[in-house]
């Protein structure tokens, strides 16, 4: 799930802290920009223009000749990408286990950013969405169609979203194949990079420091995922830069934050729907643009070839395993003063499986359940050794600072 179009990036409302990046669960499996994750199969771009598929099951790396080729897209065993290595903006359509290539040619331009769900097809091109059926059978033809003025279409099952201009400011829109209506999900902000995974559809919205929203096609109710209302100390705008790439798969939705601020720092973070919680799961110095994709509890991302990432030399493509056990790690907002000293403690582990429970011990025989954030009162002088113990199905981790509290 890609755009081609990054924004300067958006807000963020949880408190979350920085990381190494040498952490066990993440796991580099080549070069390249851009990739989509499918099952156990991982597919980029490289700087040459190949396309690579990565079997995470085999650890096997298989190149598929190119010389202009970008912005993979995998559903199943067929692969589709952006290609201009004929001289002309097209679609290539890869069969996987065949090695057969066809190619869509008609309504296609260089920003032609393609999307795939089983045997459908989605794109824009010239200010129009396109969707073509790809017939699996040699005696039904393919057919293409027009189905809106508009841009940066997603697909999940029939329902494709997008957004168009049609009015004063553009909106979000969700047309469905099977019934041919088009509903509008959004009309306030500047929405752009809508995605769609069964009810939810979620967009980036650049109006007023920007943020992700969600809507329900259900409860037909819009939520903030990444909305930030708050300032710095110094009274200037806090967090104003996560949410231009993402994508979302079921309860979880991922997404790229390119500059450290009182939110926390920049990296890579995952969003669970159903606690309403973000964690880190890489850390990356400020202004190196991603484009994470996720499929199950895989997730994976790489540079945006739409930037240089100055700030970090290579083309990394990484994997982290949401399943493994977590990291535990957190900070404080001081450590010594004088009694009644009140310390908030901040979960800032990353790398690992998000925790489900967190039991905060901190030193003075007071232990509390509070998850990413808890705010204890030191009443008593004295020097006071503070742990975290975070836990999910694949295990659990402790991190103990031993003498880290001084009361005076």
């Amino acid at each position: 799930m890609k755009i081609k179009t990054l924004f300067t990036a958006l807000a963020l409302m949880c408190l979350i802290g920085s990381i190494s990046v040498a952490t066990a669960q993440v796991t580099k499996i080549g070069t390249g920009l851009d990739p989509a994750v499918y099952g156990s199969k991982v597919t980029w771009s490289d700087t040459a223009g190949s396309i690579h598929i990565y079997d995470l099951t085999t650890k096997k790396n298989t190149k598929i000749s190119s010389s202009q080729a970008s912005y993979p897209a995998i559903y199943g065993n067929k692969l589709v990408w952006h290609d201009e290595s004929s001289g002309v903006p097209r679609i290539t359509v890869y069969d996987i286990p065949s090695g057969i290539r066809t190619f869509v040619t008609q309504d296609i331009d260089d920003k032609s950013i393609p999307h795939i769900y089983g045997n459908y097809l989605v794109w824009s091109a010239n200010d129009g969405v396109y969707l073509r059926y790809m017939s699996p059978s040699k005696n039904v033809k393919s057919t293409q169609t027009q189905i809106a003025i508009g841009y940066s279409p997603d697909i999940y099952g029939t329902k494709i979203t997008y957004t168009s201009d049609n009015g004063d400011m553009p909106s979000v829109y969700v047309y469905d194949v099977s019934t041919k209506k088009t509903i509008l999900v959004s009309t306030g902000g500047v929405p752009y990079n809508s995605q769609i995974y069964g009810n939810k559809v979620t967009w980036s919205d650049s109006l007023t420091g920007s943020f992700i929203e969600m809507y329900d096609l259900v409860t037909k109710k819009i939520i903030d995922v990444t909305n930030d209302i708050s300032s710095n100390p110094d009274g200037s705008q806090a967090g104003t830069d996560t949410g231009s790439c993402y994508a979302i798969y079921s309860d979880k939705i991922v997404y790229t934050k390119i500059s450290n601020d009182l939110f926390g720092n920049a990296g890579v973070y995952v969003y669970s729907i159903s606690t309403g919680q973000s964690t880190q799961v890489f850390n990356y110095p400020e202004e190196v643009y991603t484009t994470p994709d996720i499929y199950g509890n895989t997730v994976v991302w790489g540079f945006s070839s739409n930037y240089g990432n100055s700030p970090v030399s290579g083309n990394s493509i990484y994997v982290c395993d949401l399943t493994a056990k977590p990291v535990a790690s957190f900070t404080t907002d001081q450590v010594y003063g004088t009694h009644s000293l009140p310390v908030t403690f901040t979960y800032t582990g990353t790398g690992g499986g998000t925790p489900n429970s967190y039991l905060w011990d901190f030193g003075d025989k007071t232990t509390s359940k509070h998850a990413v954030t808890a705010t204890h009162t030191y009443t008593k002088a004295g020097i006071y050794t503070v742990s975290l113990k975070v836990t999910n199905s694949a295990g659990s981790n402790t991190a103990t600072k031993s003498k880290y509290i001084t009361v005076k």
